[in-house]
C-alpha cells in the first residue's frame, strides 16, 4: 500500500509538478496552499489538478494544527513535503511533535536540525570541507544594532541574506565598493533583514540546478539542470527554460556532493544551486525542498516519487529509472506569460519556447484543467496591474 502524499507550499506550478509526479504513479495527493490572508481571488492551478484527493487553504500560524486535525492516517503515516523555505522552516521546529503521525525529511531526525543547515554559511564551510569549489565568503554579523563588516571584504562583492527563510531576493545585490555596501545594509536595517551572507563576485557563465534523493543508504542525483533562461521582473530569479541532462560525465562532482549530504545527514529530497564561472563549478547553496525543475526531471524518465518515499523509508533506491543521454529542455508557461504582460519578452518569444521545448510544466493533456484555468490567471494578474498602475496616479495626482 502507497502512503498518501501531502504537498504544501504557496507556488502552484512547484507544487503541480510534484502532484502529477505522484498522481502518475499511483499515489492520493492532499494539497495544502499557504497563505497569508484567507481571501482568496483566484484558485491556485494545482487545485484543478486531476490527482488531488483533498485541497486544504491555511494560514502559515494554523498549518502545524490543520495537519494534525485533517491530514492523519491511522493505517499508514503519510509523507509531508514542504516546497518552500519558510515551511521547511515551520515543519522542521514542529518535528517532534508531527513526526508522531508523519514521516518527513530531517537532519538525523532531530528537530530543527534543518533550520540550523538553512546558514549558508555554514553550508559554505561544510562544502569547502568535501572539496566542493565555493567563492570567498565572508560573514556581515547583526550585533547590538549595528553591522559587523569584516576588514577583508574584496570587492566587487554580491551580498544576500545568511539565513534562507528569513531573506529575501529583492535585498541581494552586487557591491562595487564599500560607500554601496554601507548604503545597502543600512537599508537591511531599515528592513530588518538581518545576518548578511557575502560572496566575492564571479561572472556567471551559467547557472545550474542539481537535486539530490539522501538518506542513510547513499544519494542518488540524477540530472543536472542548465538554467537557461531565468523569470525577470516579478518572477526574477525563477526559473523560466531549462535543460535537463545526464550527470554522467560528472563523477566527481557527483561524488563531492553524495559526501556533502552524507555530512549534513540529511533524508529527504533537495536541491543545490550552483554557477559555473571561467570553467569552474562553484557551490552557492543548498535548499532541503524539491525544486521548480523537478518535473522536468520526472517527465525526462527519472522516476523521482519512488527515490523520494526509498530515501524517506530507509530503503535502497534501486534502479528506479534514470534518464537517457539526450537532453531535454523544459519551459515553465505561466513564468512566461508573467514575463510576456510585464514586458520582459515578447510574445512571438514566448511562443517560441513553447514550440521548442520539450517539456511542457503546465500543459498536459492527461490532465488538462490547470492548463485552462492558466489563461484566467493571468487576465486577473493583468487586472491587477493595471488597477495597481491606476491606484499610484491617483495617488500621485492627490
Amino acid at each position: 500500500m502507497k502512503p498518501t502524499i501531502i504537498v504544501i507550499g504557496s507556488s502552484d506550478v512547484i507544487k503541480l509538478g510534484l502532484i502529477r509526479s505522484f498522481g502518475e504513479s499511483g499515489y492520493k495527493i492532499i494539497s495544502i496552499h499557504a497563505v497569508g490572508t484567507n481571501k482568496f481571488k483566484m484558485k491556485p492551478l494545482d487545485y484543478y489538478s486531476k490527482y488531488i484527493r483533498n485541497y486544504y487553504f491555511v494560514k502559515t500560524t494554523n498549518l502545524i494544527d490543520l495537519l494534525i486535525d485533517k491530514c492523519t492516517d491511522e493505517v499508514q503515516k503519510p509523507i509531508l513535503l514542504p516546497l518552500s523555505d519558510n515551511i521547511v522552516y515551520l515543519i522542521d521546529q514542529s518535528l517532534s511533535k508531527l513526526s508522531k503521525f508523519f514521516v518527513i525529511p530531517s537532519i538525523n531526525g532531530q528537530e530543527g536540525g534543518i533550520t540550523r543547515l538553512m546558514n549558508k554559511i555554514l553550508q559554505k564551510k561544510i562544502a569547502t570541507e568535501v572539496g566542493l569549489n565555493v567563492p570567498k565568503t565572508w560573514e556581515i554579523p547583526f550585533v547590538d544594532g549595528t553591522f559587523i563588516i569584516p576588514k577583508d571584504i574584496e570587492y566587487p562583492c554580491f551580498v544576500k541574506g545568511a539565513i534562507s527563510y528569513k531573506s529575501k531576493k529583492k535585498y541581494q545585490k552586487k557591491c562595487n565598493n564599500s560607500q554601496e555596501l554601507n548604503d545597502l545594509l543600512s537599508l537591511c536595517k531599515q528592513v530588518r533583514e538581518y545576518d548578511l551572507c557575502v560572496e566575492e563576485y564571479l561572472d556567471i557563465d551559467k547557472e545550474v540546478g542539481i537535486m539530490a534523493i539522501s538518506s542513510i543508504t547513499g544519494c542518488v542525483t540524477p540530472t543536472i539542470v542548465n538554467l537557461l533562461d531565468m523569470g525577470k521582473g516579478s518572477t526574477n530569479g525563477v526559473s523560466m527554460r531549462g535543460e535537463i541532462c545526464s550527470m554522467d560525465n560528472l563523477p566527481e562532482l557527483t561524488k563531492a556532493i553524495s559526501s556533502f549530504l552524507a555530512k549534513l545527514c540529511f533524508t529527504g529530497i533537495c536541491n543545490l544551486d550552483f554557477i559555473e564561472s571561467e570553467g569552474k563549478i562553484y557551490f552557492v547553496e543548498v535548499n532541503f525542498r524539491y525544486a521548480a525543475y523537478g518535473y522536468a526531471i520526472f517527465k525526462s524518465g527519472v522516476s523521482l516519487p519512488e527515490m523520494i518515499v526509498n530515501s524517506l523509508h530507509g530503503n535502497a533506491f534501486g534502479q528506479s529509472g534514470m534518464m537517457s543521454d539526450r537532453h531535454k529542455t523544459y519551459f515553465n508557461e505561466k513564468i512566461g506569460l508573467i514575463n510576456v504582460v510585464e514586458r520582459s519578452i515578447t510574445y512571438k518569444k514566448y511562443r517560441e519556447m513553447t514550440n521548442h521545448a520539450d517539456i511542457l510544466m503546465i500543459e498536459d493533456s492527461s490532465d488538462p484543467k490547470p492548463h485552462k484555468m492558466m489563461r484566467v490567471l493571468i487576465i486577473n494578474y493583468m487586472m491587477n496591474c493595471v488597477i495597481r498602475k491606476i491606484k499610484a496616479i491617483v495617488t500621485l495626482i492627490k
